[in-house]
């Protein structure tokens, strides 16, 4: 994996033929002006440094390389070829002109394929040999983008600052300190029962936003999904609603929150 600001370079205009573009174009970054890129590589100048990058599965961006731009290869060891190429995923933050401001590429990921439950028992050494698929005795970001953590918009960063000697895998201290950030992993390791005894600190059999955020590792989007599990709109939520919350989570299913109709005045 490379760190680097790079000038303009020569770069032979690779051609992947893949079938995951939309599953690895999908983001959170909102409309073809956002500063956050997130999408796919579809072609490449001459000059490798003007990219046009498919955004949320629709909006093709083209983006601008130059000597202040910060490039990470991530997932592509230094022995490999590390140059932008069609087919790369991307994670970038840029200008309104598209003038690069950091930049992360990686390989194809392909369709997630995530353990399931099972994965929720699994220590920390099963789960590595698991994900582990081509025995190297190390996870790939795609082994861990595939089976544990998928998300073009997150992975990137996060496998970038696990992967501590920046050898493009992950050994199993590297892997172990990634899956501790994982909010699937870090739920399971208790029952729901035990995360809302600890996180209910005035022990009122309810919990307010603050102590929620002892459960949910959101960050800026913990207000949003505090109210998503607040199902009856008072303002806390019960054992039962961090049940639900949690098991969303741990196993993957979004949960819709219900809207009630308004009672009519009885005749």
């Amino acid at each position: 994996m490379l760190h680097r600001s790079i000038p303009p370079i020569t770069v032979m205009v690779c051609a992947f033929v893949i079938s995951t573009a939309n599953a690895q174009a999908q983001s959170n970054s909102k409309g073809r002006d956002s500063s956050v890129v997130v999408g796919v590589i579809k072609s490449v100048d001459s000059s490798g440094s003007k990219l046009s990058v498919l955004q949320d599965g629709e909006h093709l961006r083209t983006l601008h390389l130059n000597s202040e731009s910060k490039v990470w290869f991530i997932g592509v060891p230094d022995t490999d070829e590390q140059k932008p190429a069609a087919g790369l995923g991307v994670k970038a933050t840029c200008n309104k002109d598209g003038r690069v401001k950091t930049i992360g590429l990686t390989p194809p990921v392909g369709k997630p394929a995530m353990l399931g439950e099972k994965r929720l028992t699994m220590t920390v050494r099963e789960l590595f040999r698991s994900v582990d698929r081509d025995t190297s005795h190390s996870v790939s970001y795609v082994e861990f983008s595939r089976h544990i953590y998928h998300s073009p918009k997150h992975s990137p960063d996060s496998f970038r600052k696990a992967d501590s000697n920046s050898d493009g895998v992950l050994d199993s201290s590297e892997f172990a300190e990634a899956l501790g950030k994982v909010s699937w992993w870090k739920l399971s390791r208790r029952t729901p029962d035990e995360w809302f005894r600890q996180a209910d600190n005035n022990e009122d059999e309810k919990l307010d936003l603050k102590e929620f955020a002892m459960i949910c590792t959101s960050g800026n989007h913990i207000e949003n999904i505090f109210k998503r599990s607040d199902d009856n709109n008072d303002g806390s939520l019960t054992q039962q609603e961090i049940t639900a919350y949690i098991r969303s989570v741990t196993h993957g299913k979004q949960r819709k929150k219900t809207t009630r109709k308004p009672k009519r005045d009885k005749q």
